[in-house]
């Protein structure tokens, strides 16, 4: 079988795009967020070699009570059924962890009528280097999107309180993380690619990606959205509701009109060298004295307001 995809990146930069383009191949199957691998490979002591009937119960029973976001359950992003679980695990043991999992794994993408697997869980940026270690022929997809307009969909998903300076550190913390583990391992296996050339250059980039992937390119993966409604969770349609259009190049600069100046400006003062590390123009704003002032007093003078309540208290 060939090797298994992973994509990666920072929330909100177009990993579920990628995820349905590439889910139009006969080949692949990538499941959306399964969030278990890095988890449940702690407990594989617990599982043993999942020869005995209780080892494989104990890894079904945490795949259903695992949290792949924090409106859904691993087990039910899968789609299996517990007879089908038990069966491909029953299959490949004895094995460990590793390979339990990708049992599991292979059983889901048969299911779909495919022979080859991926899975979709943007946080495990910071987990490059345990997966690639787990599954030495794998590959990854680092989806990257310029941070200023991840923070505008950041922010209309209420995550992170809508501040900017959060939002900023987050993605930089992430985006770097991914950059660091995906550039250590050999060219074959680490792919960056850039949201912007995925909507300006759609075809030129997918077929670029899907030679990287020894996968065949088809002209369906463009029309992504016309299932794209039965292929996003139901829990999460709401944050996804762009992916069930065509592409739209014109999303790629909206943050420059649906983030104020004040807003870019705590951007950029946070990440204005990722921004140009990756290519991306910066817009300059500038963060306004008199915001400035008022930040680092209220800096200076919040602790000694507390320890003047605590003691008020006591």
């Amino acid at each position: 079988m060939k090797s298994p995809v992973f994509i990666v990146g920072c929330d909100r930069s177009g990993t579920t795009l990628l995820r349905l383009m590439l889910n139009q191949s006969s080949e692949l199957y990538i499941t959306p967020e399964t969030k278990f691998l890095i988890p449940l490979q702690e407990n594989q002591t617990i599982y043993g070699d999942f020869t005995q009937p209780a080892q494989r119960y104990f890894f079904i029973r945490d795949l259903q009570t695992n949290r792949a976001t924090s409106k859904t359950f691993t087990f039910s992003v899968l789609g299996l059924t517990i007879a089908e679980a038990e069966t491909a695990l029953a299959q490949a043991a004895p094995t460990d962890f590793t390979g339990a999992a990708e049992s599991i794994l292979t059983a889901v993408a048969r299911k779909q009528n495919k022979q080859r697997w991926g899975d979709k869980t943007p946080h495990q940026v910071r987990d490059i280097s345990s997966l690639a270690e787990m599954f030495p022929n794998a590959q990854f997809i680092h989806m990257i999107r310029d941070g200023r307009g991840v923070a505008v969909s950041i922010r209309k998903a209420g995550w992170h309180n809508g501040n900017l300076l959060k939002i900023a550190q987050y993605w930089q913390k992430q985006v770097s993380a991914a950059i660091n583990a995906g550039r250590a391992l050999d060219s074959n296996r680490y792919y960056e690619i850039y949201y912007e050339k995925l909507l300006t250059q759609p075809e030129v980039t997918l077929r670029n990606l899907c030679n990287w992937l020894d996968l065949e390119y088809t002209p369906q993966m463009l029309e992504y959205y016309r299932d794209a409604n039965s292929n996003i969770q139901p829990e999460h349609k709401d944050l996804f509701k762009l992916n069930q259009k065509p592409i739209d190049a014109g999303r790629i600069d909206a943050w420059k009109s649906q983030l104020s100046k004040q807003d870019t400006a705590d951007f950029e003062s946070i990440a204005a060298n990722m921004l140009q590390k990756l290519g991306y123009e910066l817009d300059g704003a500038k963060i306004a004295p008199e915001i400035k002032l008022t930040r680092a007093l209220k800096h200076r003078f919040t602790p000694l307001l507390h320890d003047l309540k605590q003691k008020l208290q006591t």
